[in-house]
């Protein structure tokens, strides 16, 4: 996903449709939390404006599945 880049000429639907397209080859499991949160990303910006608690509802959603997979991930070590 490093050569993604948003649309200025696309709305908010398309780029995050694009952005998603773009990470499921380079990071499946983040791919897979956007997805699961993709209503909370859309509510985002409605009607061409921001929604600031929507943002926040959304970074806490993938905040705690990040969380969560990294707590189930194998453990490295000796």
């Amino acid at each position: 996903m490093p050569d993604f880049r948003f649309d200025e000429n696309k709305v908010f639907l398309e780029n995050c449709r694009a952005a998603l397209e773009a990470l499921e080859a380079d990071d499946p499991e983040m791919a897979a939390i956007l997805r699961g949160n993709w209503e909370a990303l859309l509510a985002i910006v409605g009607e061409g404006e921001r929604d600031p608690k929507a943002r926040v509802a959304f970074n806490t959603n993938v905040a705690a599945a990040l969380d969560a997979l990294a707590q189930s991930a194998p453990k490295g070590g000796s």
